[in-house]
């Protein structure tokens, strides 16, 4: 509607100028040069309105004339010759329109190969900026992991090692990788027992709940079901539709790294990480995980080589509890402890009753025989938080970290019975064997290493002279007995 109206506009504003010019043509006698004011109208209409536009204003112009021929403002002649000025006008302006509109074309057709080349520089210039900012991100990625395997490799000490290599992980992912925040990336390790051979998670970092999304302990049956016999890394988009791990974890984990730990094609370890999304981690993110995995061997052989090394400087050659000098040790910082933190450290310290007849009546192999089966029973008894240790001869020693003298006595007197009930069996001769123990508590009887030592002793010293095979806990009585 809005065309109709500008060309009608058009048509009657250059209609009055064509009746205008006309007009004053004749009042000022200059008809003459009447087709020259014509020629802008003329040009104006078809600019505006193309060749039909300029056919029409000229065929006004020619009706307008002969009008006034009409009327008499112009002579016949001269009439005759504005009409077919007008006609050239006409004409000079369809020449030059089909120039314009050639131009227009031989333009349009050298600017569309350079514009589609533009077109296609740009797209690959966004291809290229696209890729380099994604060989920037991978870069960033790699160095992260070499400075995380750089700093792990430098650490001996596994409890440390591991504690390190959760939080670098942890960090890794929430910086970089599909997860959102660091909260959203729990991590976990697990190592074998020595004794079951289970796997047993030994640290993991998270929010408050990570904990609960990740189980306690594999089988290694279980682990190498889901790992097969090449111990292969597993992806787990969301492990509540997988029928292998939909009651393994708990709700709070959706998507799984599962990254098997593998030195000599012997599994040592393992890594999981879970995110609370589904689908969060890349197949990119998983190979990067699965490359930290192997930096993480290395650094776990240093440091199970370390502790080995370490174990066989502090612990006992026949028994295996600690020696002398590490319970020490372990003496003064469990001490250290306890008066920080204002709990309890009991101590107990054992002796078997006449060991001496059984190296007099068995020898001496025999007598190592029963020490380390005791020792061993006592280790089973003790706790896993308990610190066992031979202190010399036949004599042992147990600390209690946080346990009061109530439940020292009642671990004492299960570690007495325990002994006492079953027989050793040596060479196929079983040997009845009593132990005598003494139990003081810090700050209840002691506030110095050398007192907690002094007064268990002197508890000890008391089950021996009321008689041997009794637990005997230090009370100011012996303390009065002493002096």
């Amino acid at each position: 509607m809005s065309g109709h109206r500008r060309y009608l506009s058009v048509l009657g504003i250059s209609g009055l100028l064509v009746f205008i010019l006309v007009y004053l043509s004749r009042d000022l006698g200059v008809a003459n040069g009447f087709p020259l004011m014509m020629l802008p109208l003329i040009l104006l209409a078809g600019y505006w309105e193309n060749l039909r536009g300029a056919l029409v204003m000229t065929a006004l112009a020619t009706g307008l004339i002969a009008a006034a021929h009409g009327l008499g403002w112009l002579p016949r002649a001269q009439a005759a010759v504005d009409i077919l000025s007008c006609g050239l006008l006409f004409g000079l302006v369809v020449l030059i329109i089909q120039a314009y509109d050639h131009w227009q074309k031989q333009e349009a057709a050298l600017r569309l190969p350079q514009e589609a080349k533009l077109i296609r520089v740009e797209r690959k210039a966004r291809l290229i900026h696209g890729q380099i900012e994604e060989y920037e991100r991978r870069l960033k990625i790699l160095t992260h992991l070499y400075e995380a395997a750089k700093k792990l490799m430098g650490i001996l000490d596994l409890s440390t090692l591991m504690d390190e290599a959760r939080t670098l992980v942890g960090k890794i992912f929430s910086g970089h990788f599909g997860v959102a925040t660091e909260a959203d990336a729990c991590v976990a390790f697990y190592l074998p027992e020595e004794e079951s051979g289970e796997f047993k998670r030994f640290a993991s970092q998270g929010h408050e709940i990570s904990d609960e999304g990740f189980p306690e302990k594999f089988s290694p049956g279980v682990l190498r079901g889901w790992l097969g016999e090449a111990f292969s890394p597993l992806r787990i988009r969301d492990v509540h539709r997988d029928v292998r791990f939909k009651t393994v974890f708990s709700d709070t984990a959706v998507s799984v790294l599962i990254i098997p730990l593998v030195m000599h094609e012997i599994l040592i370890g393992l890594l999981i990480i879970s995110s609370s999304r589904e689908n969060a981690f890349s197949a990119a993110e998983f190979n990067h995980t699965a490359v930290l995995g192997k930096q993480i061997v290395f650094a776990l052989r240093k440091a199970f080589l370390y502790r080995k090394v370490q174990t066989l400087s502090i612990t006992d050659n026949l028994t295996g509890l600690y020696v002398h000098r590490h319970f020490q040790e372990r003496l003064r910082e469990e001490l250290h402890r306890a008066e920080r933190y204002r709990h309890f450290l009991s101590m107990i310290l054992v002796d078997l009753d006449h060991f001496k007849r059984v190296n007099d009546n068995y020898g001496h192999p025999t007598g190592d025989a029963v020490l380390s089966e005791v020792a061993a029973r006592l280790r089973r008894s003790a706790g896993s938080t308990a610190v066992v240790a031979r202190y010399g001869g036949e004599e042992f020693v147990i600390l209690l970290p946080n346990a009061p003298k109530a439940k020292a006595l009642q671990i004492a007197s299960l570690i007495h019975e325990v002994v006492r009930a079953t027989p050793i069996l040596v060479a196929g001769t079983p040997l009845a064997v009593t132990l005598s123990a003494g139990v003081s508590t810090y700050p209840e009887d002691a506030l110095t290493q050398d007192t907690l030592i002094t007064t268990s002793d002197a508890a000890l010293y008391q089950a021996k002279r009321s008689g041997r095979d009794m637990v005997v806990g230090y009370t100011r009585m012996i303390k009065e007995k002493n002096i």
